[in-house]
């Protein structure tokens, strides 16, 4: 294969990476790219300068020199400008990072020390002090690839790898320069055909050495799509932790809510219904002290429900109705023939269960509203529908004055069954009765010990 021919496979291929690592660099926007470009076109334009150096561009041999040794040094300063950024060197420990600045800073000193003395002095390299200076030129060049492949060493993955591969074949080219340029300490051969076949290899070991850091920067790209999609998925999971907390956060004020809701009402109940049967008792003790020894049982059994009932949310519809029997049975005194209480529950629902006191709040708040009268009785039903539902039933007859209310009772029942994700009890305002239906809840999966009475 002719010279021009292996020249154009050369420039063919270092053209191809060069465009390729500008494509990049232009759509990611990364200065690790813009290094890799720049050192690419500066062995592109080497290549063009050797293409054009010998007819085009006269130049003596000093001159031709000094413009190998600034390209040399330029690609130099910029890989090790490469090796800060494909390997994160700015989280590494100081020592290390400040090394690596003052390398560039003394490479660059010593190549305008180098390229001045070539220009200023003819055959300034062939001479015993020139030759000395390129030597520790060239070690210098060196002993940055082998500081770049230690760097790289020490990462395990593709990008290591491939970097300290392409950092050891910038190495051997590094050694042929010291051996090309200054004879030392090893001679090459001058034979026109040894020439070619050494400048062959030298082309081939360039291009696979930009392949390598082209590739070290394909692994690292991915790397840090995958990076950030991690990172996206983490912060994606971290919000919906933080709503989830949030929502939970907001679900326990609002238990913390009906609790206290509840806890009010159990409140009120205890003075005024407590005040309330005391003056019913007053008035049997002496004229019906059997009576009255009776009233004292219920009384006793409704107060130890209710202090039981704050130990736990839900209770057997049977505890329930036996509160409610007793708590009926107070009202009944107060009340006469005015009041009438009736229950027709089917056993089969006896263990299911429901919020505690929720029939004790139902017949208060039916007894609350509704005039109770012997001539105008307010008949209460208490009963349970095939769906498994708990059904109160009250005629309407409301009182003409307003009654003082904190309106808390119903909306606590209802928030207790959404808390419980239970389905919403259903409330029904007729022209003469009023219905609450009570959604029971089946024991199955959720067993509870009953609040005895």
């Amino acid at each position: 294969m002719s010279g021009e021919a292996v020249l154009f496979i050369y420039l063919g291929s270092v053209g191809s990476i060069l465009i390729l690592n500008a494509v990049q660099w232009s759509f990611f926007r990364d200065w690790v790219y813009g290094l890799f470009t720049l050192q690419t076109l500066i062995w592109f334009s080497h290549s063009v300068f050797n293409r054009l150096s010998g007819e085009d561009i006269p130049l003596s041999e000093s001159q031709n020199m000094a413009v190998y040794v600034a390209e040399y040094g330029l690609s130099r300063i910029l890989y090790l400008g490469l090796v800060y950024g494909l390997f994160n060197l700015a989280q590494a420990p100081l020592r290390l990072t400040r090394g690596l600045r003052w390398a560039q800073f003394g490479l660059g000193l010593f190549l305008v020390a180098e390229v001045g003395m070539m220009l200023l002095e003819e055959h300034w390299h062939m001479s015993p002090p020139g030759r000395f200076m390129t030597i520790i030129y060239f070690g210098l060049l060196m002993s940055t690839s082998l500081v770049g492949a230690w760097i790289a060493s020490r990462r395990r993955d593709a990008v290591g790898g491939l970097f300290v591969f392409g950092s050891v074949l910038l190495l051997v080219n590094e050694g042929n320069n010291l051996f090309y340029y200054t004879g030392y300490p090893l001679p090459l051969s001058t034979d026109p055909a040894d020439v070619q076949v050494h400048i062959r290899m030298l082309g081939a070991s360039r291009i696979l050495q930009l392949l390598c850091f082209s590739l070290c920067l394909v692994f690292r790209q991915r790397q840090l799509a995958v990076a950030e999609a991690v990172e996206q998925t983490r912060r994606a999971e971290q919000l919906i932790q933080q709503r989830l907390e949030t929502e939970l956060a907001v679900r326990r004020l609002e238990q913390e809510k009906t609790d206290v809701q509840l806890r009010a009402l159990q409140a009120q109940v205890n003075p005024h219904f407590l005040f309330n049967s005391l003056n019913s008792l007053s008035s049997l003790i002496d004229e019906q002290p059997q009576r009255a020894s009776q009233f004292v049982d219920q009384l006793s059994q409704v107060y130890r429900y209710l202090l039981k009932a704050n130990e736990q949310s839900l209770t057997t519809l049977e505890s329930e109705l036996g509160f409610i029997q007793s708590y009926a049975h107070l009202l009944k005194t107060r009340y006469g023939a005015g009041l009438t209480v009736a229950v027709q529950i089917d056993p089969v629902y006896s263990s299911w269960l429901l919020p505690s006191l929720t029939l004790q709040l139902l017949v208060e708040n039916a007894v609350k509203h509704n005039v109770i009268l012997v001539t105008k009785p307010l008949q209460i039903d208490i009963f349970t529908d095939e769906p498994g539902y708990l059904v109160l039933k009250n005629n309407l007859q409301r009182k003409r004055t307003s009654v003082l209310s904190n309106g808390v009772g119903l909306s606590t029942i209802l928030a207790q069954y959404q808390k419980l994700n239970q389905p919403t009890p259903e409330v029904s305002d007729a022209e003469n009765t009023f219905t609450v239906r009570i959604p029971l809840i089946n024991p199955i999966t959720e067993p509870v010990q009953p609040v005895r009475p």
